[in-house]
């Protein structure tokens, strides 16, 4: 793909996303609760993403690193997927630390995927002719949420947005198949990560 229309495409993504915080923040600060990480931390949680254009945008943060650091990355993100793979074989689940973490720190938060934006405060989701899907949000702010009760925080329209930014990518990039990874899958399976 031609740089100028990724970079077009990141722009874009950083807008959305951009907006994601800001409205995660908003309702958070409602709530007074701010994430200090905890024994539940959701950098170790196995979640899946789903865009192309949220992993090559991970990617080209990936490359903006120094080749040292990328090299310490993919090695963690090699051995991640190795314990992951070895755990599902033996029908175990396992909690492992998410190969960007260093110090509780994600070394590529301005890139990380939507999931990492979106995940802890309770929240909806509306699917056209379904009921609402309401989610608690996470562990470490369950009392605090209960004591305050629902405030709003839809994630509909952030799905919607992403949802047509990656038809509009998956089109310009000629890429048709779905995708479903962790992001050690895909730091280290991928075709355009350069040392």
């Amino acid at each position: 793909m031609n740089n100028k229309i990724q970079k077009n495409f990141f722009t874009r993504l950083a807008v959305i996303y951009d907006n994601m915080d800001r409205s995660w923040d908003n309702v958070a600060s409602a709530y007074g609760f701010k994430c200090t990480g905890c024994m539940d931390n959701c950098c170790e949680t196995e979640f899946y993403h789903y865009t192309y254009i949220g992993k090559d945008y991970l990617i080209s943060g990936m490359d903006s690193l120094e080749a040292e650091i990328k090299k310490q990355i993919l090695s963690k993100a090699e051995k991640v997927n190795r314990r992951r793979t070895l755990a599902k074989k033996a029908g175990e689940r396992i909690r492992i630390m998410c190969p960007l973490n260093k110090n509780n720190r994600c070394m590529l938060y301005k890139f990380r995927p939507m999931i990492c934006r979106l995940h802890g405060i309770p929240h909806e989701l509306c699917k056209p002719g379904l009921e609402t899907i309401m989610n608690p949000g996470c562990d470490a702010g369950t009392a605090l949420f209960n004591s305050i009760g629902y405030i709003k925080f839809n994630r509909t329209p952030f799905y919607s947005e992403m949802a047509a930014i990656e038809m509009d990518y998956k089109n310009a990039t000629g890429k048709s198949k779905k995708i479903k990874q962790t992001i050690a899958q895909m730091l280290f399976y991928n075709d355009h990560c350069s040392l």
